[in-house]
């Protein structure tokens, strides 16, 4: 008989019994035919934690207490276990296709999601259920979420998924009567077919942090997890990060207007050879007057002069035009130690005068370090971080017609050689439809030669690498270089450590995905990200109040500088306090220092101006901001307020998790974040002052209780 029943048990059927596995921690049953999935805790909550599907034949079903195993279908090969108070799914197969599971049905609960910092999104939130069918409706959790997980909130109870196998996957969001459905579907293909899919699922008590928190004792388990301290330990500059907001300095411009002495002098001067060919630049050479226009008109006319006589974007080049523009014009000038652009010496003068003892400072261009040849060194010197933007992701071809994209400009060779391959053969177009997206193994050669090449002209601390820590993860069927996506996370891993170990800079990256953040110590756009991309009030018309701005002039970009207005959808989605969620900062607040993207500053729009500056107090994040030679005064100025605050808070932060996360009302206007020293921050997003805890706190304020005693406070400035 023993025998006969054991026989039933491998015998191939879609009619399953499901399976119970059970351990002190809860009860779990699993339907093998369907793989849906339910929970049931001690105390008698029951969860379901994955829908049917459709079903597969079930054979050589094995189980034990709290391990079941089954072949499903002809190519996959199941194992579901407890491992204490998690349900572990391992999912193989032995040839190519995909696994659907979890099934996530819709209901009333909240969704805990990690879009670019976190979100909470009720069930009832008819805006956020649209947005995500429409803006989100398939995203993978690699790039899309930056971490790989997903949580489910009751009042009672937290589900968490946990990707423990994050590459090659895909959430699906879908209607599900009046709410939204997630699905999981993991691609199995010719690179990865080998590795296993593995998604670990647990239960908490109702707290909206748990789907991080539950990822970084994962992380820390797997020895994957770097303190911030210990990063910062290990570099020669590391603790300059701390405390530092964050600027990016704009234009490399030999001649700025207010490098002039005397106008009058330099119109005397000025060869008309240089501006004979340009009609608005003569007539501004004869006017009377020497104004705000016609300073900007002569400016760019004797810059672009300059450009022609000596063309490239060479330390060289740079170096003639400053000799010519001396011998031609120097009598006009103040001294060359008090000339240049915002990379200067005198924009580092500046930020030191204003008391910004601790900053970190982006080069959008690395030809700024060569415009100004003293400024970075000067920076150095004043104790910042300076640093370079940089980035190796798209390669273009010899001859492209954007030379002005100087990091694209990687040789006929990588272009040829380096760009990801599809299955069908054709290479993956790169940013915005030019050139092609390169494998990091492939291009890492010429990254360590330009690395080096930029360092020995100009004395960067600090190096920014753009798209490196996205998550944005490719699989490479080239044959000559096959790599899948894991790999591609490794090879990009070790570009960064790379700069870290053998540069002894202090690394960064855009958004600072889990799964690449390991060897960076900060991050660039995490907590204020892109949306309304296919929105043409935003992207096109450029009469519109809404729109983002020109891509120029290139020394102070619209793009970056203009304060747009903020549609009120966009308001209430992702600057509304009440729907936001310090998932990132759970995971990573004592790993890596995030802060905004720099297209969209803490100063892009004037509606969620506060909100933002808020958000940072009460994160612990720094402020970002574009700055540039003609907006210096009042950004800095601004600066100064939101530094005053951040600075000290995080200096006695920066090595603390963030451990919990609360609202102090029922509307989500004022919330409280603590650290694991027992610091504690709250903030009142709200036009009204409140009492928390019988203490005041005034409106549009912060106010941090910090382990050591003290109390600072922070109310939202009136603005630059």
């Amino acid at each position: 008989m023993k025998y006969f029943l054991v026989l039933l048990l491998l015998l191939p059927t879609t009619q399953s019994h499901a399976l119970t596995l059970t351990n002190p921690a809860w009860r779990v049953e699993i339907d093998p035919a369907t793989l849906a999935v339910t929970a049931t805790q001690a105390d008698g909550t029951t969860t379901r934690i994955s829908s049917a599907g459709g079903a597969g034949t079930v054979s050589a079903l094995k189980q034990t207490a709290a391990t079941g195993r089954w072949r499903w279908g002809d190519a996959t090969q199941v194992r579901a276990e407890l491992v204490g108070d998690t349900l572990q799914m391992h999912f193989n197969r032995t040839t190519e296709g995909s696994v659907h599971w979890p099934r996530l049905p819709a209901g009333p609960h909240a969704l805990l999601l990690p879009l670019h910092e976190g979100y909470y999104l009720p069930a009832d939130d008819t805006v956020w259920r649209d947005e995500l069918l429409d803006a989100y409706g398939e995203i993978n959790t690699t790039e899309d979420l930056t971490l790989p997980v997903i949580g489910l909130a009751w009042p009672d109870r937290v589900l968490s998924i946990l990707f423990a196998t994050p590459f090659n996957n895909t959430v699906h969001f879908s209607a599900d009567g009046p709410g939204v459905a997630v699905a999981a579907e993991h691609h199995f293909n010719a690179l990865n077919v080998s590795e296993p899919y593995t998604v670990i699922v647990s239960l908490d008590a109702p707290d909206w942090l748990a789907p991080a928190k539950r990822y970084r004792a994962w992380l820390q388990a797997q020895g994957g997890f770097v303190p911030l301290k210990d990063k910062l330990a290990a570099l020669p500059d590391g603790e300059k990060l701390i405390g530092a907001s964050h600027l990016y300095l704009w234009g490399d411009r030999l001649l700025v207007e207010q490098d002039v002495r005397d106008w009058a002098t330099l119109k005397a001067l000025l060869p008309r050879a240089w501006i004979q060919k340009d009609d608005e630049a003569l007539e501004a050479l004869a006017a009377a007057h020497s104004g705000p226009y016609v300073q900007q008109v002569l400016v760019a006319a004797i810059n672009a002069a300059l450009a022609e006589q000596f063309p490239g974007d060479t330390a060289q080049a740079m170096q003639q035009r400053r000799h010519q523009l001396d011998a031609t014009l120097g009598t006009a000038l103040q001294p060359e130690a008090l000339r240049g652009d915002s990379a200067s010496p005198r924009m580092i003068r500046a930020l030191q005068a204003a008391g910004l003892p601790r900053l970190w400072l982006g080069l959008p261009d690395w030809t700024a370090g060569w415009a100004s040849p003293g400024g970075v060194e000067a920076g150095v010197q004043a104790g910042y971080l300076v640093a370079p933007y940089d980035s190796y992701d798209t390669a273009l071809p010899d001859g492209n017609d954007n030379p002005s994209w100087l990091s694209a400009q990687l040789g006929q060779d990588a272009f040829e050689r380096c760009g990801i391959m599809k299955p069908d053969g054709q290479r993956i177009k790169g940013f915005q439809g030019s050139g092609v997206y390169t494998n990091a193994a492939c291009i890492r050669p010429l990254m360590e030669r330009r690395v080096r090449d930029l360092r020995a002209t100009t004395p960067y601390n600090s190096w920014f690498l753009d798209v490196a820590a996205t998550g944005m993860l490719f699989d490479d069927s080239d044959p000559a270089k096959p790599t899948p996506q894991a790999q591609d996370a490794a090879n990009r891993n070790a570009a960064l450590a790379w700069l870290a170990d053998t540069q002894a800079l202090v690394v960064g990256s855009e958004v600072g995905s889990a799964v690449v953040n390991r060897h960076i110590v900060f991050a660039h756009g995490a907590q204020t990200a892109g949306f309304g991309w296919r929105d043409p009030q935003m992207r096109r018309e450029r009469d519109s109040p809404y729109y983002l701005g020109a891509w120029a002039p290139e020394h102070q970009p619209a793009f970056f500088f203009k304060q747009s207005r903020l549609k009120p959808r966009y308001q209430q989605l992702y600057f509304n306090p009440a729907r936001r969620l310090p998932l990132l900062q759970a995971a990573f607040h004592d790993s890596v220092v995030s802060t905004h993207h720099w297209t969209l500053d803490s100063l892009k729009f004037r509606e969620s101006r506060s909100t933002t500056e808020l958000l940072q107090q009460l994160y612990n994040v720094p402020p970002l901001l574009n700055l540039s030679v003609a907006t210096a005064p009042s950004r800095i100025a601004y600066l100064r307020q939101l530094d005053a605050f951040f600075r000290p808070v995080h200096e006695h932060l920066f090595d603390q998790a963030l451990t919990d996360f609360r609202w102090r009302d029922a509307a989500g206007q004022v919330q409280q974040t603590t650290f694991a020293d027992g610091s504690v921050i709250v903030a009142n997003f709200s036009d009204q002052p409140r009492q928390v805890d019988g203490r005041p706190l005034p409106a549009r304020s912060a106010t941090a209780h910090l382990a050591d005693g003290r109390t600072l406070e922070f109310i939202s400035p009136a603005g630059p």
